[in-house]
Formats: structure tokens, sequence, C-alpha cells
């Protein structure tokens, strides 16, 4: 564009001449051309932006399960004592002891109830009937009582001809296969033992492999979604954050769930963050990469693989027991009854033993996790997440769940284990302490303005 006075070359915008200082008129504006009527227009030009936003691999772009030697130590190398149980109690008839142990328990105490009176010999040939009937087996009811309780009777007596019942037939259910065995062959009862051992340990390889094979379906038809690219854009920077201050070299695939409950969970070759989480949370992005970091560590040590192994080895139990805690969630009182009178032997080994054995593990599990988040730098922002849920990420349990059958311990404890190695750490306002305890002492964990 060219002055029209001075001939001088004009910037691009000028209102006047640099040279002359003449004004220059402005370009006419064209006026748009409006469309015919039916006229299909041009789709609009798409801005040239970048497809890929984020590099995938922060956030896992394919599952990726920890090293073989993490799958060694969490199988046959780590948890030897739930191994042990799970095997033991599914494959060598625990729940067939368990249930005899309670007929002896009942038939012992009723017998011993009535063994000190008058029609005591009358009741006892009525209770071995019964007991024949019920559950043929060689064995007579005052068998089942102690010298003790076949001389006082009453309560006394039905206390003790309960125990010694309950142990009597429980002990004859446990051995009796085996002396059957000896009888025929002295090797047959190690070579049946071994090889139920044999087989609960290929189970329980199947089932490892079978979960890790089904695990992206699963989760997907659980309700597990791939990021958004602009969830990605934020979760990803903070996962290759925390994986580069962890030491890994590969992460899992980090998948969203839509649902509401505050819950994150590891998987073998995934984890899953619940948008319920990341909302109470606030988004704060320490919370959130402080829970992160305890999920990576879960998947590092390989508590998934264990968890999944433990299951394994005890499958035939863990089915029944699956079986019976769904039909019980059916709202049918006679349904109810009849799985609690069918299955109740299975329902007592695996929730009374099998578990409990097992979560002694995994809330060691959960305070390691704990440690290597902290270590990692993300200690302030877990100690936050934890006193702002007031409860572990995992589901709420009460009564015998919460004290016993827990995965998790109780949040008060993890974050007073946090704390020893750093010292007294604020809390946030709204914790209850900081409104019960203000001013608390010098060394108070209560602080305004954290």
């Amino acid at each position: 564009m060219f002055c029209d006075q001075c001939g001088a070359t004009l910037a691009a915008g000028a209102i006047a001449c640099g040279r002359c200082g003449a004004g220059v008129d402005a370009p006419p504006i064209p006026s748009p051309r409006l469309p015919a009527v039916g006229e299909r227009l041009p789709p609009p030009a798409t801005p040239a932006v970048a497809v890929d936003v984020v590099d995938q691999a922060a956030v896992g772009s394919r599952a990726r399960g920890p090293g073989w030697s993490t799958w060694a130590r969490s199988t046959l190398g780590r948890n030897l004592v739930g191994t042990g149980t799970g095997i033991v109690a599914a494959w060598f008839n625990v729940p067939f002891v368990v249930l005899l142990a309670a007929i002896g328990a009942v038939f012992g105490g009723l017998a011993g109830v009535v063994s000190g009176t008058i029609a005591g010999q009358g009741v006892l040939s009525r209770l071995d009937a019964l007991l024949t009937w019920v559950f043929p087996l060689p064995i007579r009811a005052e068998q089942l009582l102690p010298t003790a309780a076949a001389q006082v009777g009453g309560i006394v007596g039905g206390i003790l001809g309960a125990v010694h019942g309950a142990g009597k037939l429980g002990w004859m259910a446990a051995v009796w296969p085996w002396e059957a065995l000896a009888a025929g062959d002295p090797t047959w009862p190690w070579a049946v033992a071994l090889g139920q051992v044999v087989t609960a340990l290929v189970v329980g390889g199947l089932y490892l492999v079978w979960t890790v094979a089904t695990e992206s379906v699963r989760l997907r038809i659980g309700g597990a979604r791939r990021l958004s690219r602009r969830e990605a854009a934020w979760l990803g920077p903070i996962v290759a954050e925390v994986a580069a201050r962890m030491g890994l070299r590969a992460v899992p695939r980090l998948l969203v769930d839509d649902r509401r409950e505050a819950n994150a969970s590891a998987y073998i070759r995934h984890i899953v963050i619940n948008y319920g989480l990341l909302e109470q949370l606030d988004y704060d992005r320490d919370q959130v990469a402080g829970v992160l970091a305890h999920e990576l560590a879960h998947w590092r040590a390989g508590d998934p693989v264990a968890m999944a192994w433990a299951r394994g080895v005890a499958l035939p139990l863990y089915l029944l027991y699956e079986l019976a805690d769904r039909l019980l969630m059916v709202s049918s009182r006679p349904l109810h009854f009849a799985v609690r009178v069918l299955l109740w032997p299975v329902l007592v080994t695996v929730r009374y033993l099998v578990v409990p054995v097992q979560s002694r593990l995994w809330r060691q599990a959960e305070y390691r996790a704990d440690a290597v988040a902290a270590a990692a730098g993300y200690g302030a922002g877990l100690r936050a997440a934890l006193s702002f849920l007031r409860h572990t990420f995992d589901a709420a349990r009460s009564g015998w769940d919460q004290t016993v059958l827990a995965t998790h311990p109780p949040n008060e404890l993890r974050l007073e284990r946090l704390e020893r190695s750093e010292g007294p750490t604020p809390l946030r306002e709204d914790h209850p302490l900081a409104r019960a305890l203000p001013g608390w002492s010098d060394q108070s964990t209560v602080r305004k303005g954290w």
C-alpha cells in the first residue's frame, strides 16, 4: 500500500503517512455475501491444533502390569500364611469339618442337658435315632459327652457337651478320610495331599491368567472408561510427575469411573479413579497426586496380583461364597433361609477364617503404600485427602467387616503413621479436631490456614 501524496510505502493498518503526514483512507470492508435459499455452505475451517494434546504414555497408553519379579514375589514368595490358609480351607474339607463340629455341638449340648436327669437315657436313645437320621455316623450321643457332663447335667452339662461334641465330630471329619486312605496304603494320604496342593496352585495360576486377560473387559462392563482429551490434559502430567518421582519406567493405564462414590483402586494393569473422589477433593492437584501415588505404590508392589492369587488358590470356596452372597442380596426371606441352611459352613469358613488371615496383609500393604507415597513427596497431599474424606478410598464397612475383614486400616491411624517421620502436621480447617481442639498444645497439629 502506497501514499497518494508522496508515494511512500505504508505499514499495514496505518492511518497516516509516516513521511508527509497525509491521511490514508481505510480500505472498504466488503459486505458478507448472504447465502441463497437452499444453498449448502462449506464446513467451517478446523483450527490447526495438535491431535495429541497430552502424551498418552503419561496416563498409560496401554494396560501394563508390574515386572515379572513382582509377579513371582506376589504369588509364591509372599503371604504364605494366607495362601496356605486358603488352600487348606478350600481343598481339605474345612467347611465339612465346620458342619460336623456344629452338629456335634448341638447334639452334645442336648445330651449334656438331659444326661443328669431321670429321663436322660430315654432322651439319649432318641437323640441317637435323630443323629443317625440327620447325619449317619458310627457314633452315639453318649460318646459326645465328657464324663463330667454325664454327672452334672443341666446348663453346665450342656456347655461341656457342646464343646466336647463339637471337638469330637470336628476331629472325626478332619481325620477320618485320611485314616481311611491310610488303611488302603500308607502312601495314599501323602499322595492325595500333594495332589490337592498342586491342584490349588494350578487353579490359582489359571485364575490369575484369566484375571489379567479379562481385566479390561470387566472394568469396562463395570463402568470404567478411558480418559477424554480434557481429562488426560489434566491427569496426564500428574501421573507423569508421580511416576518420575517414584522411578517408574512404565505405568498402568488410568481409567475413570463416573460414579460419585469417593473411590480409587489399583488393578493388575489399570488404575481406576472415580469422579466422586475428584469432586470431593475439589480437583486439588496435590491431593489427587497423593491418591495416585498411593495407588501406583500398590501397583508397583504387586498388591493386586497378590490379592488375585490368594483368591485363586481358594477358588472353589470363594465361588460358593460369592453365590451365597449374591443370593442373600435378593429380597426373599425363604431364599435367605435356604441359603443360610445349606451354605452356612462356607460363609463361616470364609468370613471367620480365610478373610481375617488374609486381611492382615492388605492392611500392612495400605501402610506401605502410604509410606511410599510420602517418600516420593506426596505425604502432605495424601494426608489432606485422608483427613478430608474421613474414611478410606475403599468402600465403608461396619461391625465385624470393619474390625477384622476390612482391607484398609482406619484413616486416623494412617494419618498418625504418616506424621511419625515428619512431626506434627497441621490439619485442614474443616477437620473435626481443628474445631474441637483449638490450641491443644505447643506441638498441636491443629493450625489455621493450611
